[in-house]
């Protein structure tokens, strides 16, 4: 198949480094992919060296029409055989009412929203969802199919270390309300009230930074909590830690948890939608109602202090990535998806 791949964002967040594994699942799967990006995307030197060609872009605006035009001649110039688009953006470019009539491809449109901001989905002739909760709402927004793709990590050796001493809990993502890192400062406070000796980092950049740095103060958890800020080398920083914890208040899906699953450490979560699907409460981590920090300290201080249980839901969880979330599964539930839309539209 011949696919354009598109996305209109120059950051590393969750969006532009899934927008990647789709490319790299689509050339594993021996396609040619056509990769429609910013010219200031960070990810361009790793896109050239999977040997996609690349389509660039200079402006993302939504108000110039010219951005629209531009896409246009790249969608006839490609002439795929399917189209996958990441984010509002592109999405809305892509279908801009001046100068879509000039689209002579016939190619079915996929959107792939990586939030819950995802108006544009249903201009649309398909969607993608990553959860089974998401599949639904999606269907009742769209009113178009809408295919079940969950995220996906590549699988690396099993890991088996010992806690540090004292523990260390770790957590990674923009530093957003709703991440829920306020929750979670004040969950290792009662933890420390508690008796419990224990250390926290926490991974990312973001708005809440300074609130958090000063909720950290207010709570006397300076000698307590680390905020690593961006992070480079993931591999390095799951190493620095024990116990993986996400405390969001909202997760369309949560690839971090899945990233913490494959490396073998323990998961304490909240009962966010994306996480519920990957974790069993009480076999392969434990989950717990968001914005309650004594459900979390609870769920932490029981994570910690029996490591072999933790050891033990930690294994399940690895299991759960390999028969579930494993890379080459994504690689041919994508084909299959793809050759769906083709045969639809």
């Amino acid at each position: 198949m011949k696919i354009l791949n598109g996305m209109l964002a120059s950051g590393m967040g969750g969006m532009e480094q899934m927008s990647v594994t789709y490319i790299k699942a689509m050339v594993a799967d021996g396609n040619e992919v056509h990769a429609l990006y910013m010219a200031d995307s960070p990810y361009l030197p790793e896109l050239k060296a999977l040997g996609v060609h690349l389509h660039l872009m200079t402006g993302r605006s939504l108000y110039n029409p010219l951005n629209a035009l531009k896409i246009a001649k790249i969608i006839n110039q490609v002439n795929p055989d399917v189209i996958l688009l990441h984010g509002n953006r592109v999405m809305r470019l892509a279908r801009y009412p001046i100068v879509s009539h000039m689209i002579k491809c016939k190619a079915p449109l996929i959107g792939k929203a990586h939030n819950f901001d995802c108006k544009y989905l249903p201009i649309m002739d398909f969607a993608i969802a990553t959860t089974r909760y998401w599949q639904k709402g999606l269907s009742e927004l769209t009113h178009k199919p809408v295919f079940y793709l969950p995220n996906t990590v590549s699988l690396i050796p099993e890991r088996s270390p010992v806690f540090h001493q004292p523990p260390v809990i770790g957590t990674v993502g923009r530093l957003h309300i709703n991440k829920g890192y306020d929750i979670l400062l004040k969950a290792m406070s009662l933890l420390i009230q508690s008796g419990i000796q224990a250390k926290l980092v926490i991974g990312g950049d973001g708005p809440e930074r300074e609130n958090l740095k000063k909720l950290c103060h207010q709570l006397k958890l300076d000698d307590v909590v680390t905020f690593a800020g961006w992070i480079k080398d993931k591999e390095a920083f799951y190493e620095t830690f024990d116990v993986f914890c996400l405390s969001s208040r909202t997760e369309p899906f949560g690839t971090v948890v899945l990233e913490a699953m494959v490396r073998n450490a323990p998961v304490v979560t909240t009962d966010c939608a994306g996480p519920l699907e990957m974790i069993e409460d009480g076999v392969s981590g434990l989950v717990v109602p968001i914005n309650q920090a004594q459900k979390l300290a609870e769920a932490l201080k029981k994570m910690i202090s029996d490591e072999k249980t933790a050891r033990k839901m930690a294994q399940k969880a690895r299991q759960t990535v390999e028969e579930h979330y494993a890379f080459d599964i994504f690689v041919k539930e994508l084909h299959h998806l793809m050759v769906e839309a083709i045969s639809q539209h």
